[in-house]
């Protein structure tokens, strides 16, 4: 490495020149300056060595100034003389190499050619260029002016397109223009913009709810439910509300097996409470299968609503079996009861089955006092009670309930035909076998008290007794009245009386329900009226009212 300003060989890491002091600078600044002195001097040496004179040179400083760096290219080893030329460093490097030269000690005129002069190239001639250009006259200023608008507008019409075009490629522009071709009902354009947007961000839900809606405005229900599918995450609030866009789509279209399908899917039991209705599950039982030594009660529930289809028989369930309205009793015996559930959908349950034994003791049947048959005199039907159990009867021929009318007295005989049937139940709640019994009274020819007439005569002997507002049966303490049906027969003393009930009427419902009091009046003495009384035996006898004066 050498002195830049003396030229003299320096050591590695010198940072000053040892004969002129001059500061070494590691990378040179090209200063204009200095550019001008170093081709100067280089200049004045190839001068010298080719013999022309000074004063003859053109001067240097005449040139125009250069402004800018310029690149300067340096000599290097490998860069050679022309034929027979030396090297810059073959040159010697004491001290007075820049001193006085003597022409007779310079190599001969070939030694250094000019056209090996390295020119110093800058911007300096672009500038000199544009400032001829620009003053040749109005005409070139106008034509940069045009071109300096035109590279303006250029750029301003460049930027509007990539602006408009990032614009157009961004979430919001894409879900903006999905949402006004929705207003305008235009599905499919709606569909596309929401894809793009949704292709750029992914994680708005609503959005993706709402492109399902649009695939279900235009009929694709298979795309609008394979973007809902999509969105069943795990959590319970959103799942709820994706579940419910999905079936609201199988609903309309009826396949609510598919509904069904997708909830056994589901381990959520917040979900599975939520669309309950769309499962059918098999019934449960209240009592499990197995050996028991009292009645049981047995109960089936569904979890929603719908109908339970049973047997007892170990027979299958189907739609054509018992409905189950109520317990059932499972009395001594074994069975296998058999369930299944419809839901409201039309959905069947799987079928469910458990096998019971019941080891109680069963009551044994009622004895009725009266046999079956015709009648001409009224009979008081009685019955014999087994210890520890009630008996229960109806009679229109069904099988009695504990809901039945309950048996704990004599009962007269009903006018025309009647069909008794009793059965009694134990502690336990166990029902025996049912007794039956048919009867038929025919009332006498010879009768001049028609039941129409017995129920009037109780009326006005109602009336009579007091309590009464009129002969209508409306009472003064309370709305509604009373009223007086004929519906039985008894024998007494030396006659036949017709029994006479008394009911309350509801004003409101028209609901009529007895009273507890029975009058009776002769079937051939119009003066023989009074209330229908039974003593201790199990007798009946008539006890006559006296009526209030008036």
């Amino acid at each position: 490495m050498k002195c830049p300003n003396c030229n003299r060989e320096l050591k590695e890491g010198q940072l000053y020149c040892e004969a002129c002091g001059e500061e070494i600078k590691f990378v040179p600044d090209f200063e204009p300056e200095i550019e001008n002195s170093i081709e100067e001097t280089l200049l004045n040496v190839a001068d010298h060595i080719n013999g022309v004179k000074e004063e003859e040179k053109p001067s240097k400083k005449a040139a125009p100034s250069k402004k800018g760096k310029n690149t300067f290219n340096v000599f290097t080893k490998e860069e050679k003389k022309s034929e027979g030329g030396l090297l810059i460093e073959d040159f010697p490097e004491d001290d007075d190499f820049y001193g006085d030269i003597d022409s007779d000690d310079l190599p001969d005129e070939n030694f250094w050619d000019e056209e090996e002069v390295i020119s110093f190239k800058g911007n300096g001639a672009l500038t000199e260029k544009f400032m001829s250009f620009w003053s040749k006259g109005p005409i070139s200023k106008l034509i940069v002016l045009l071109l300096v608008v035109v590279v303006v507008v250029g750029l301003v019409f460049l930027m509007v397109i990539v602006s408009d075009n990032i614009q157009k490629n961004s979430y919001g522009y894409q879900v903006n223009q999905a949402l006004k071709a929705a207003e305008d009902e235009d599905y499919e354009t709606a569909i596309a913009y929401m894809e793009t947007a949704l292709t750029i961000d992914s994680s708005d839900i609503e959005m993706k709810y709402r492109l399902a809606g649009y695939y279900d405005k235009i009929g694709e229900t298979d795309n609008a439910l394979l973007v809902l599918k999509g969105l069943i995450c795990g959590d319970t609030e959103t799942d709820i509300n994706t579940y419910s866009k999905m079936f609201d789509i199988y609903s309309r279209q009826g396949n609510i097996v598919e509904i069904s399908h997708v909830l056994s899917e589901c381990e959520d039991p917040l979900i599975l409470e939520e669309f309950r209705q769309y499962v059918a599950n098999a019934p449960e039982f209240s009592d499990p299968g197995g050996s028991y030594n009292d009645v049981v009660h047995l109960k089936l529930t569904a979890n929603t609503t719908g109908t339970i289809y049973y047997t007892v028989n170990g027979g299958t369930p189907d739609t054509s079996s018992d409905i189950y309205t109520a317990p059932i009793f499972l009395e001594s015996g074994y069975y296998t009861v058999k369930a299944i559930f419809v839901n409201s959908y039309g959905l069947v349950s799987e079928t469910v089955s458990h096998q019971y034994e019941i080891n109680v003791t069963v009551p044994p049947k009622p004895v009725i006092s009266v046999e079956s048959g015709t009648y001409d005199v009224p009979q008081v039907i009685t019955v014999e009670v087994p210890d520890g159990c009630t008996t229960y009867y109806t009679t229109d021929g069904s099988i009695p309930t504990r809901d039945s009318l309950q048996y704990k007295e004599p009962i007269c005989m009903p006018l025309g035909d009647s069909k008794f049937t009793f059965v009694s139940f134990s502690a336990e709640n166990v029902a025996g076998e049912p007794s039956m019994a048919m009867y038929s009274y025919k009332l006498p020819e010879d009768n001049t008290v028609s039941a129409a007439d017995a129920a009037n005569l109780v009326t006005m002997h109602r009336f009579g007794m007091g309590g009464l507002m009129d002969t209508q049966g409306h009472l003064s303490t309370i709305s509604g009245r009373l009223m007086y049906m004929c519906e039985a027969a008894v024998a007494l003393e030396d006659d036949n009386y017709f029994v006479i009930y008394e009911y309350y009427e509801d004003p409101n419902s028209g609901l009529k329900t007895k009273t507890g009091l029975v009058f009776c009046a002769a079937m051939h003495d119009p003066n023989k009226v009074g209330v229908l009384e039974i003593d201790e035996f199990g007798n009946y006898y008539r006890v006559l009212v006296e009526p209030i004066p008036q």
